[in-house]
């Protein structure tokens, strides 16, 4: 995969200019290569069984390449964009080889998952106490996951320390330990091995459920997800592990200490509820957790809106993505979009109005409350996720009736807007996203740069195609201007990764306009 340096966006600017101005070179792919990073190799070399890099970890865990992963969103006229047969539609309308595999996997991703001698080492002592004292501190200043609830979590450290069996208990402590807020070498290979032990810990219990256990589960995956990685046996067992212990623990408990861990384990049940149908939509599989198996009574009149966002999304998985979905006709898909936007907007109107997400991007976007920066961008990403499945329209018939092909526009609109507005308030609310900001970036961007991508390629010579084009040029040089000692070493390749994708985007999506510009001037 080609390396991105700062000066490749220029180099990228000025190959724009040159295809609009000339008219001529078509293959630019020379002049966008440039000499591997330094920041992108290994600081140093461990030789030690437990004692390698977080990347290394991240990727024997969940066994999924480093590629983004763009979900199954993406058609023109019924035709998956992301496939082969896409791929040879994206080179006759640019005229050039698209190398998109490079990047983003396509007709969805195989989860694999790790074997347990690759999660295996030796047994060793606890951390420092103080140590994990001060990340659920930090964890409790920073994150915006309730995974962990204080008086709940003070008493799991306690007994860690002080029971030497209790695993669930000190593979909970291990998995804090997997939240470094170092990018430096020496944390990341004590991250890793955090997570070594976590793992092999939790395999010695047998995976039986009990609560510290989940909230152990439910940090790695986080922390994986943070990496653009996903372990699907993790994920599975999380979301097995929550339904089980709903199924232990009786509401009717009369002690304070079991209603709190009840009112608790509902909380974790929406977080997993949630990942769900993030995975769902992103990773392309079905979602294990509906709401034809599980009592949603909770999450529908949760407090959260995060929570309560998820039942559209899940009813965008089933409407719009799942098997069933594939024989819907054209009328039936418009009718569903029409149905899921309607619930999408009920559901905004429901949310505070002080953190109530918008269309467009707000005016002064500095300085936001992290929920509302989370509800904003999940808000456009869930907007996307629904209207470009109009794109499945006309695969049977090219030429929609009159009414079909007004609304069809519409949805369009919708998605590009959405588009847009993600990569503004990105650049407009970077400084505010905290350590959150690379989790941000690498999971909303990329979808909505190929939301306006696929848009260029359809209307090459539309009204907004170069402004388009320009805001996905410009996002570039915006990510690549952060900071490369505050990244780990995997989110430098992910970052990297998604820069070359979007730099890629640009460039295919320039070559479309000159051709289209070449076919009408004869």
């Amino acid at each position: 995969m080609r390396s991105t340096t700062p000066d490749a966006v220029c180099v990228l600017s000025r190959r724009v200019e040159q295809l609009e101005a000339e008219l001529a070179r078509r293959n630019a792919e020379g002049q966008l290569a440039s000499p591997e990073s330094d920041a992108t190799r290994t600081e140093e070399s461990v030789a030690s069984q437990t004692e390698f890099s977080a990347q290394e970890v991240s990727e024997s865990e969940s066994g999924v390449p480093s590629s983004l992963q763009l979900g199954r969103s993406w058609y023109f006229r019924g035709m998956q964009i992301l496939s082969k047969k896409g791929q040879q539609w994206i080179e006759s309308k640019t005229g050039q080889i698209a190398p998109l595999k490079e990047y983003v996997a396509f007709d969805g991703v195989k989860v694999h998952t790790a074997s347990s001698q690759e999660n295996r080492g030796p047994a060793r002592t606890l951390p420092d106490k103080q140590a994990t004292d001060a990340i659920i501190d930090a964890f409790f200043k920073h994150s915006v996951h309730p995974v962990l609830d204080h008086t709940l979590i003070d008493a799991t450290v306690e007994e860690a320390y002080s029971l030497p069996k209790s695993l669930p208990a000190q593979a909970c402590v291990w998995a804090l330990h997997t939240w470094s807020d170092s990018p430096s070498t020496k944390a990341q290979t004590y991250e890793a091995e955090a997570v070594v032990q976590c793992r092999s810990l939790l395999e010695r219990m047998g995976w039986e459920p009990s609560l510290e256990a989940l909230q152990a589960i439910l940090l790695l995956v986080y922390r994986r997800l943070h990496f653009n990685t996903q372990d699907g046996l993790l994920h599975a067992t999380a979301c097995q592990m929550a339904c089980d212990l709903r199924n232990t623990l009786s509401p009717d408990y009369k002690d304070l200490g079991m209603v709190r861990k009840r009112r608790h384990l509902e909380v974790i049940f929406g977080l997993c509820y949630t990942l769900d149908k993030d995975i769902a939509l992103r990773y392309g599989q079905p979602p294990r957790l509906t709401e034809e198996y599980c009592d949603l009574t909770f999450i529908a009149e949760s407090d959260y809106p995060e929570l309560r966002l998820s039942l559209v999304k899940e009813r965008t998985c089933r409407l719009l993505y799942s098997q069933k979905a594939a024989k819907l006709s054209d009328g039936e898909i418009l009718q569903y979009i029409r149905q899921l936007d309607d619930e999408l907007e009920q559901w905004r109107l429901s949310v505070p109005v002080s953190i109530r997400p918008r269309l467009s991007t707000p005016d002064s976007a500095g300085g936001m409350d992290r929920q509302l920066i989370q509800l904003q961008l999940d808000y456009h990403c869930t907007l996307i996720s629904i209207h470009t499945m109009v794109r499945r329209c006309g695969a049977s018939n090219k030429e929609l009736p009159e009414d079909l092909h007004s609304v069809v526009h519409s949805s369009v609109d919708l998605s590009l807007e959405a588009g847009r507005s993600t990569l503004m308030f990105l650049k407009s609310t970077l400084s505010s996203h905290g350590e959150q900001a690379f989790r941000h970036i690498q999971w909303y961007a990329p979808v909505a740069a190929m939301a306006l991508f696929v848009d260029i390629l359809v209307h090459p010579l539309g009204d907004s195609a170069q402004a388009d084009l320009d805001t996905m040029k410009q996002s570039v040089g915006v990510f690549q201007n952060i900071p490369a000692n505050s990244l780990f070493n995997v989110e430098k390749q992910q970052m990297q990764t998604l820069n070359g994708f979007i730099m890629e985007l640009v460039q295919l999506a320039s070559c479309a306009i000159w051709k289209a510009r070449q076919t009408s001037m004869g």
